[in-house]
Formats: C-alpha cells, structure tokens, sequence
C-alpha cells in the first residue's frame, strides 16, 4: 500500500509487518516536528476512530492511505469540542406542561418541538401561553430567543397557562401600566415637534411609535380570540383607528413635516391612547369585580 506523510511518500506491504512499519515511520514523523494524529484517509475515506486498527483489519485491499496530522492545541480544541457536540446531542431537556412531563433534545429543532406541543395544548385545553419557568427562572419576554441563546445549559422547564379570565386580566394589566406612562411620553414628543426635533427626540419618537405598533398587536390578537368575544368589541374599532392614525404619520414622515407629524400625535395619536386607556381601565375593573 502506498503511504502519504506531508509531502513525503512511501510504500509497505499489505501485511501485520508492513503496516507496523508504516505505523512507526508515523510515530517518527509526528515526534520529531511536535504534531498530533488527527485521523487518516483510507482509499479516499476519513477513518476518525482506531485508524490503524482499520488498516491492519483491511490491510489486503488498501490502496493508499494519506495521513493528516494537528498540533498539540489543535488536537485539544478538538477533542473539546467534540466532547461539548457529543454532551449536547445527547443530554435532553425536561419539559413540564401541566401534569405532563416529557424530554427534548438539547437542540434547535427540540426547542422547536417544545413550542409545537405548547401550542398543541393550548388548542387543546383552551388555555393561553403566558411564561416560561427555566431552571427556576421565570422568563416573560422572548421565551422561544431565550431558549436558543441558553440552549446549552438549560435542564428543566416548567410552561406556564393561564385561563381565558387569567389571560385577559394579565393583559389589561399589562396595557394598563403601559398607557399610564405611554400618554405623557407622547405629549411631551409631540410638543418638541413644534419645535426642532433633535437626535434625542427621534429616538423618544421612535419608542412611542413601537409602544402603539405592540399595542395594535396586542389588540388584534385579543379581538380573534373567540372565547373573549363580547368583552373586546371597542378594542377591535380603536384597532381599526390607530392604523389609520399610523399611515397618517407615516405619509407626513415621508414628507418631512414636522407641524404635521406633531398634530397628528396630539389630535390623533394622544386621544386614541387616552380612549384606549378608559376602555382597558374599565375592562380591567370589570373583570377584577366579576372574578372577586
């Protein structure tokens, strides 16, 4: 068989002699210039685990073998690394849903399939996502982002529902506190657009802007929900206005006007939050009495 170390060639005989003076000449190579066996090339096909166990097994067919070698520190990243892949592929995470408990692979696609049965209950309990409890930690924001970013060190995982009640009171609460400071904000940057805006107005402009885009998600999710149909039919009227207010700043964003941007915010955009606002409170306090 022909033999390939770096740039030098040679040949043995396909025998037990011959591949242990093949073996030798290796050891030779990789003593005198510092270097670790990293695997070999068998006619044309990598060997990683005993490569010259593989050889003397099937010493009579081989061709050529081609012998790849790492340095020192090379061969140890390797070797962690390949220890890091083979715990993380093999250890599992432990989900809790209700009274249930099941595994998933430390892997995307088992963080993936978590998710699926968490929506999968939730059709089939009429039950609403509301967190996470991850190693004992609650996480409310993110949950899916969270999990892949930690991914190698999450062992147990605990789902959180809430009922239609729960569900809608948590929301209301949430929509409440956010308003609450959400009305002045908007206000105090409308004001500065009578004037001339700087870099930390934008910035301020652009937080508001975000906070009403989440809030119109917000409201169309509650307004599709068929077991909150009767309490969320003013929602779904303000949903439809804000849009309307949004595409109204937007245009007079595109043409630079800064009066115009300012009064749409205060004669549009503040009472849709201060109409949005009442409603939640009144929402809110409703459902507390009933539920109390």
């Amino acid at each position: 068989m022909r033999v390939k170390i770096s740039t030098i060639e040679f040949e043995v005989r396909n025998t037990l002699p011959g591949v242990k003076s093949m073996v030798a000449q290796i050891d030779e190579a990789l003593l005198e210039n510092g270097l670790k066996l990293d695997h070999l090339i068998v006619d044309g096909v990598v060997v990683t685990d005993t490569p010259f166990d593989h050889v003397k097994q099937n010493r009579k067919d081989i061709k050529e073998v081609e012998v790849i070698f790492v340095t020192e520190d090379q061969k140890k990243q390797k070797i962690k690394d390949t220890k890091v892949t083979s715990n993380t592929k093999a250890s599992t995470i432990r989900v809790t849903i209700s009274n249930i408990v099941f595994e998933v692979n430390r892997t995307l696609p088992g963080v993936s399939k978590m998710f699926s049965q968490i929506d999968a209950s939730m059709k089939d309990f009429d039950v609403y996502f509301s967190h996470l409890i991850v190693d004992g930690s609650e996480v409310n924001d993110e949950p899916r982002e969270y999990m892949f970013k930690n991914l190698k060190s999450i062992r147990n995982v605990e789902v959180i529902f809430l009922t239609s009640d729960q569900y809608i009171l948590q929301v209301m609460g949430i929509m409440d506190s956010f308003l609450g400071s959400a009305l002045p904000a908007l206000k105090a940057v409308a004001n500065e657009f009578y004037g001339k805006p700087n870099d930390e107005t934008w910035s301020r402009l652009e937080t508001c802007l975000n906070g009403i885009s989440s809030l119109l998600g917000i409201i169309n999710s509650m307004v599709s929900i068929p077991e909150l149909a009767g309490r969320t039919e003013r929602f779904a009227s303000l949903g439809e206005s804000i849009g309307l207010h949004l595409d109204n700043f937007n245009n007079a964003a595109k043409l630079n006007d800064h009066t115009l941007m300012a009064d749409i915010m205060l004669y549009e955009m503040v009472p849709f939050v201060e109409s949005l606002h009442a409603a939640v409170s009144q929402l809110l306090e409703r459902e507390i009495s009933v539920h109390h």
